[in-house]
């Protein structure tokens, strides 16, 4: 049997119109003889009211209770859209993450999934059914329902893709595959009709919204073929492979309006002691940065904003450790073999410098230049340096 896996994003499904209309699509795609196993999100802000109820009524919720809390969100879209696909003709039946057999491991609301039992979906599709199953969700060793941290319902479709060897995975969002920059707020974003994985890892690493970079890097470790279009407008599609490009080549800028940008002096018999810390709160550093002089270091990195009470619990825990947190915006020239030719970082520079946009640091990944800079120059550095960068 040819198997799909399809994931919807929640503004795919947004509304009781949006889940029929989906179902739609998604019966006239069985008939054609595929093996379809739909991986959905919860419905459009669904998560968010759940998150404000949950502070509403604890100044600090414990994180297994936000773990059932937030699964809700998902079973909710999954019986609704399996309710739809009986209506239109074909059989359907959905699953909680646990039901599907993704097993993950102790932590919750931020798991990583360990391993996949797949028997029960498989044997459903052998008989000719549609499998639904909620995102962002799987079950612990010891049974407890945990989550995979936001855009983990893209990270399981891609799992999932693995585990059944199904031909492709295919992700829907609210726009039409990936485009070199975000086409919601710059008219003269350019689409994409395919790219490589490291090059969109990068890109959502740094903000853009199209898939979540997890999901990318599984992805392209295991080699997964991935289908990036709207499950809205039928129309563009981006397809993401392993095909990589010759030289230096620009092929996107992405941005995020708010970071965190952590600056950290401490002893370096202290330095050890907080990356234990991090470690134990699986914080997601991103581009740290260590410099160690005569015992003293000074360590950097940047963070999402969600993930500020780690932070605050650092300062508990280190009270000697000099801390400090700035809010800044962060853009990201992405691309092929960029960051390895010095004219490049110096044209972005001088770019930026011409156009009177002030930055605080300039960094580099393999594949990303990116500026940390004030938020109110993000719109200003992204549109400069596209409009640099990006050649049609």
């Amino acid at each position: 049997m040819r198997i799909i896996v399809q994931k919807y994003g929640g503004k795919s499904i947004g509304t009781i119109p949006d889940i029929k209309k989906v179902a739609k699509s998604i019966v006239k795609r069985h008939k054609s003889g595929e093996g379809l196993v739909v991986v959905v999100s919860a419905m459009a802000d669904s998560t968010d009211k759940l998150l404000k109820s949950a502070y509403m009524v604890a100044s600090k919720p414990r994180e297994r209770e936000l773990d059932m809390l937030l699964t809700a969100g998902e079973r909710i879209s999954m019986a609704l859209l399996s309710m739809a696909i009986w209506e239109n003709g074909a059989c359907a039946i959905s699953f909680t993450g646990s039901q599907s057999g993704i097993i993950t491991d102790y932590n919750h609301t931020r798991a990583r999934i360990v391993e996949i039992r797949a028997n029960r979906i498989i044997e459903e599709l052998q008989k000719n059914r549609i499998v639904i199953v909620a995102g962002f969700q799987g079950v612990s060793g010891n049974r407890e329902i945990t989550t995979l941290g936001r855009g983990g319902s893209d990270t399981t479709a891609v799992a999932l893709t693995c585990a059944l060897g199904a031909e492709r995975c295919e992700i829907y969002k609210d726009v039409e595959g990936v485009f070199t920059i975000d086409p919601k707020k710059y008219d003269n974003a350019k689409h994409l009709d395919e790219i490589n994985y490291e090059v969109l890892f990068d890109m959502t690493y740094f903000g853009a919204m199209v898939v979540h970079s997890r999901a990318v890097e599984v992805a392209r470790r295991h080699d997964v073929p991935m289908l990036l279009t709207s499950g809205i407008e039928k129309g563009k599609e981006t397809m993401v492979n392993s095909k990589t490009f010759e030289g230096s080549k620009f092929v996107s800028v992405s941005s995020k309006e708010r970071v965190l940008w952590i600056t950290i002096r401490m002893k370096e018999y202290v330095f050890h002691s907080i990356l234990k810390e991090l470690d134990v709160l699986r914080t997601d550093l991103r581009n740290p940065s260590v410099n160690i002089e005569n015992d003293e270091v000074k360590f950097t990195f940047w963070l999402l904003p969600d993930l500020k009470d780690d932070i605050k619990t650092i300062k508990e825990k280190f009270p000697n450790a000099e801390i400090t947190v700035e809010e800044l915006g962060i853009v990201a020239a992405n691309g092929f073999a960029i960051a390895g030719r010095t004219e490049n970082i110096e044209m972005i520079i001088n770019r930026l410098r011409d156009k009177g946009i002030h930055f605080r640091y300039i960094g580099t990944t393999n594949r990303s230049i990116f500026v940390l800079l004030p938020r109110e120059e993000v719109s200003a550095a992204e549109s400069n340096l596209h409009t640099l960068l990006i050649k049609a």
